[in-house]
């Protein structure tokens, strides 16, 4: 089931500069995400900085909400997610991106929720974080594991449209187990008429390629193109004056 993220407000905390905060407005039209929040920043959303960084995504922009605090930003939201890369014990339990993913989406069906973000130079405070549920991390190198802000923004967006839409199951119709024997059947044959399968043992080069082509599930169209290349490698052979026999299948 696909679901929306039009209920997940996406909050910058005092974002320094234009460059970032249009970059993330396109990173939300990106992900599928509408709703920008900005608490105190230090320019105005159509700055011409945000607005050439947002490209397509001006309308995101000219629809983001200015809050002169985090209190009003979230005031409406049922629930609170913080981003931070500091770890330690005032911190508790943090998710992962993967995981506050499927939480934020479980409440955004039916609740807002407002996922936040801090400021370049220093992220969200402690008092910050306070006002927040849950908190996640982004795994990152520990030797220079800050983000980019636009940058950590698309990679939530990502974990939650990923999480939104799920792949649709493919309807392939596995090739029954009659199809393969038959397949494997040919395939021998005609790799012992070119000297593929030789020595003592040649069934345990077939078990190998029994297992490479179970790990592959190959639908009953893959079987027929195998079959047609070793039918193709047949004739071949008898071109070549390399006389056998094949079954067909």
């Amino acid at each position: 089931m696909r679901m929306s993220l039009e209920r997940v407000r996406i909050v910058l905390v005092e974002p320094r500069g234009p460059i970032n905060v249009g970059a993330t407005a396109r990173a939300m039209k990106n992900m599928g995400a509408r709703e920008l929040a900005l608490v105190a920043p230090r320019c105005p959303p159509l700055h011409p900085h945000a607005i050439t960084m947002a490209v397509a995504a001006r309308d995101i922009l000219s629809g983001a909400r200015v809050f002169e605090t985090l209190e009003e930003a979230i005031a409406s939201s049922s629930l609170v997610v913080g981003t931070t890369r500091r770890k330690g014990k005032r911190r508790g339990h943090m998710l992962t991106p993967r995981e506050a993913a499927e939480e934020i989406l479980r409440v955004a069906q039916t609740q807002r929720v407002s996922l936040l973000f801090g400021p370049e130079d220093r992220g969200l405070s402690n008092r910050e974080l306070d006002l927040c549920q849950e908190v996640v991390t982004i795994p990152a190198d520990e030797r220079y594991g800050s983000l980019n802000l636009a940058q950590a923004v698309m990679i939530m967006l990502y974990e939650l449209r990923l999480a939104a839409h799920p792949p649709t199951p493919q309807d392939r119709k596995l090739a029954t187990s009659e199809e393969l024997e038959a397949m494997y059947q040919h395939l021998e044959e005609v790799l012992s008429r070119i000297g593929f399968l030789h020595g003592d043992n040649p069934q345990r080069m077939m078990t190998a390629l029994r297992r490479i082509f179970g790990r592959a599930r190959l639908d009953a169209r893959e079987v027929r193109i195998i079959r047609g290349i070793l039918h193709q490698v047949e004739w071949a052979l008898e071109r070549e004056g390399h006389p056998g026999t094949s079954k067909e299948g």
